[in-house]
């Protein structure tokens, strides 16, 4: 593998040479992000999730007691929904509705797209409430299209107390136009009979509004009143547009980073963008893990979504690959303690510098657990 050599000069260098390519400059989050389904993602399996996109309004109707139906009316949220990475993946972005002015209420993202290789659909998400700071991007599910139904399943985050998992069901179901109705449930005997404790009704208010400017807060940041102590809050600074160049083994190109506050508070989140290609970024921490966690996932085709963490987000931190974090099937705990173990991750990546205007990020990459890192990439970037 082979290590490129890069330094602050030839930085400037690269800058001076790349001065007549082509910029990339994306002025908004939905050219940023990439919300514009392209041509190698139309059609397909990777649609089958397109009745979502849109800016919806959700009643979620908790079983009433002592009746077998559900409530008519319970917790309200609003949800935008709208493709990222050329519409490979979708994201959602949700707050709670009905607060009382100056308290915190919940937020919600996920992000899911088709994975060929497993003929499945991956949905990782992260939940952030007054009462809990969530479990960084790491909740996960798969599932598949069946008769009109989308179904996700994993084995749940939480333990019983005898030590072992429930399993969790996500039915999207009764799709018509500008609504359809979304069902959670549990099962303790591994499907033989489930428990839904959730209904939840979507109607679709309007089509996405504009997300805004590239590098400011992204939708449902106000007050940032969730996920207030430290050290949330250390990776913020982070939030801009930030140019200059990545140097590779082939060269050195252009390069953007386009980065926002996310859940109020409690998360960032941006894309990289170099050589025609954009990759995703999302950093939040957990208490629960004591452990920052980032989650990646670029446009290639048959990519799939990758967790790093480190117990640091500062300048030289480092983020490690824990390749077992990653949900493997419907059937697999993915959040066991031994999971976090980077040990055997063949990637990481280093802020080595993260100061005022100045970021430099390095990606590194090794072919076995035995081997030293080598550089892949290194980003060296100015606040624009």
């Amino acid at each position: 593998m082979r290590t490129i050599v890069f330094s602050a000069a030839a930085a400037l260098a690269a800058c001076a040479a790349s001065e007549n390519a082509p910029r990339i400059d994306p002025a908004t989050w939905e050219a940023a992000l990439g919300t514009t389904i392209e041509d190698e993602w139309q059609g397909g399996e990777h649609r089958a999730f397109d009745f979502w996109i849109g800016e919806w309004q959700a009643n979620w109707r908790p079983q009433a007691e002592g009746s077998l139906q559900h409530a008519d009316e319970g917790t309200h949220t609003r949800h935008f929904v709208f493709p990222i990475l050329g519409g490979k993946a979708l994201v959602e972005l949700a707050e709670q509705r009905g607060a009382a002015e100056g308290s915190p209420s919940g937020r919600g993202f996920s992000i899911r797209y088709f994975d060929p290789a497993r003929e499945r659909w991956v949905m990782a998400q992260h939940w952030p409430g007054p009462k809990f700071d969530g479990i960084a991007f790491a909740d996960q599910l798969v599932g598949f299209e069946r008769h009109g139904r989308m179904q996700m399943y994993s084995v749940d985050t939480r333990k019983r107390e005898d030590g072992g998992h429930d399993h969790r069901r996500y039915n999207f179901s009764d799709v018509a136009d500008g609504r359809f109705r979304w069902d959670g449930s549990n099962t303790r005997d591994v499907g033989k009979s489930w428990t839904t404790w959730q209904v939840v009704e979507f109607d679709r208010m309007a089509p996405i509004p504009p997300l805004g400017a590239a590098g400011a807060a992204l939708p449902f940041v106000y007050k940032e009143l969730l996920c207030q102590d430290k050290p949330h809050g250390a990776l913020d600074g982070l939030e801009g547009v930030w140019e200059g160049v990545v140097a590779t083994s082939t060269g050195s190109a252009p390069a953007r980073f386009s980065a926002g506050r996310l859940l109020d508070g409690c998360a960032i989140a941006g894309v990289f963008a170099r050589d025609g290609h954009r990759e995703f970024a999302a950093w939040s921490y957990s208490p629960s893990f004591g452990l920052w966690t980032q989650l990646r996932l670029d446009d290639r085709p048959g990519t799939t979504h990758r967790y790093l963490v480190s117990e640091a987000a500062e300048p030289g931190a480092e983020f490690v690959e824990a390749p077992d974090l990653a949900i493997r099937d419907d059937m697999t705990a993915f959040l066991d303690p031994a999971n976090f173990d980077t040990a055997a991750g063949l990637r990481r990546t280093v802020f080595r510098e993260f100061a005022g205007t100045r970021l430099v990020i390095a990606e590194e990459a090794r072919d076995a657990p035995e081997d030293a890192w080598s550089e892949i990439a290194v980003y060296s970037l100015t606040r624009r």
